[in-house]
This record gives C-alpha cells, sequence and structure tokens, in this order.
C-alpha cells in the first residue's frame, strides 16, 4: 500500500503554518459558510446534533453553534495539533461538545462517532479532497448512514479544475488572497510558497460535478453546487 499524503496533517509545524498563514486568506470563505448556514437553517428542523467530520480548526462547528447554541456537536480529526486548536477555539463558548480522534480514511471510523448520532446536520471544510476518489464515493455513503431523515451534509471543499487555465486563475485569485494577508512579502515570494507548499502533494482533487453525481446514485437528494469559484465549492445535499 503506498503512503499516504495526507499524514502532514499530523504535523504542528504545518498545522501552524496553514492556520496562521492559509486558512484566514481562503477566497470567500466567510460567504461559504454563509451558505452553509442558510443551508442548515433551511431544513426548518430543530439542529439538535451535528457533526463536523475533518474540523480542522473548528471554524465550522463555531459558525453552527453561534446559531445554534443548544445543539450538540461530534468534532472528528485525526490530527491532534488541529484537535487541540479546535478545543481553544471552542472553548469560550461552553457548548456540548466532544472531540473524536478518528481516521476516516479507515471504514471502521463511522462506530466511533454513530452512538452520537443520528445527526441533523452533517459538514466538512477542505477534508474530504485528501481521500482518493474510490474512498471519497464510499466516505459519502458512509456519512448518508450517519444522517437523520431529512438531514443534510455540507462541504465546504476543494474541488479540481475544469482545464488548466481556469486552474491558473484559481491560483493568480488565491495568491492575491495571500499576498493581501501578508503584505510584508513580495507577491511572488507568495507565489513561490504557495506552488511548493508542502501539503500540495496530499490534494487528490475531482469534479464537483460527479462527486454531486454521486451523492445522488447514493440516494441523497436536493444535490448541487451551492457556491463555486473555480477550485471552492460548496456542495451537498440532504438524506
Amino acid at each position: 500500500m503506498p503512503a499516504r499524503t495526507d499524514e502532514v496533517w499530523k504535523t504542528s509545524a504545518l498545522v501552524a503554518v496553514y492556520l496562521e498563514g492559509v486558512r484566514g486568506a481562503i477566497p470567500l470563505a466567510q460567504e461559504q459558510i454563509d451558505i452553509m448556514l442558510r443551508l442548515i437553517a433551511a431544513c426548518a428542523r430543530p439542529i439538535r446534533r451535528f457533526l463536523d467530520l475533518g474540523c480542522g480548526d473548528g471554524v465550522l462547528s463555531a459558525a453552527i453553534l453561534q446559531h445554534h447554541p443548544r445543539a450538540e456537536g461530534v468534532l472528528a480529526d485525526f490530527s491532534a495539533p488541529m484537535l487541540d486548536t479546535a478545543r481553544r477555539r471552542l472553548a469560550p463558548q461552553n457548548a456540548t461538545v466532544r472531540f473524536a480522534d478518528v481516521d476516516y480514511a479507515i471504514a471502521s471510523w463511522t462506530g466511533s462517532v454513530a452512538e452520537f448520532g443520528p445527526y441533523d446536520a452533517i459538514v466538512s471544510g477542505y477534508s474530504i479532497h485528501h481521500q482518493p476518489d474510490v474512498r471519497k464515493r464510499e466516505v459519502y455513503a458512509e456519512v448518508f448512514g450517519l444522517l437523520s431523515p431529512g438531514g443534510v451534509f455540507i462541504n465546504v471543499e476543494h474541488v479540481s479544475s475544469a482545464s488548466p487555465w481556469v486552474e491558473s486563475i484559481h491560483d493568480d485569485l488565491f495568491i492575491d488572497h495571500l499576498h493581501r494577508a501578508h503584505p510584508g512579502a513580495s507577491r511572488t515570494e507568495v507565489a513561490e510558497t504557495y506552488y511548493h507548499r508542502p501539503d500540495k502533494a496530499a490534494n487528490i482533487l475531482a469534479p464537483v460535478e460527479l462527486q454531486c453525481q454521486w451523492l445522488r446514485e447514493i440516494g441523497y437528494t436536493d444535490v448541487d453546487c451551492y457556491l463555486k469559484v473555480f477550485e471552492l465549492a460548496v456542495f451537498g445535499g440532504r438524506r
């Protein structure tokens, strides 16, 4: 079995670089979260329990809890530095949350979170694209099994570009945002760091249209790409 490239996310140094230098510069990051919250609200049901899969620093969970403070959350990730950051982020909210050291690259991961479900909402942010395509589809099916009837799955995700030309425009957009976030560096320096970032090899990108097709085949309804700008997409569906 080939070595897993996503193991780099277990290192504190890379997590720090991402959280301090990249996460806040993601184009349309707030708009992506706003769409996620709107989709959850549109389900017209109380959000009693939610799962944040590949939770990272807990930014999506924090937004959900701000609007649904009585909800119980499960934050799952296989990166200890990310889970530690999420704990610190959510501590002031005094919410009912659990943190699960979960590697969803392995199918048995659902056993660690199923006891706290079923879930009215399952969200994921920039995480599932680290899995091979076959595993992505399997994860979507496993998520479907964890949702309550009418529950929603929302994936805020990095997807592939339709062509090298579109990819180049995406890269320019991201570099521009990174440069604004790091005015002390030249754009050339920012671009060099962007193109040679250590986590790039962990990206296994798939077209959003294909992933929406997988969701429909699994049984999700109301499947759509709700927001997309180049390689950044918000998509999902309901059970």
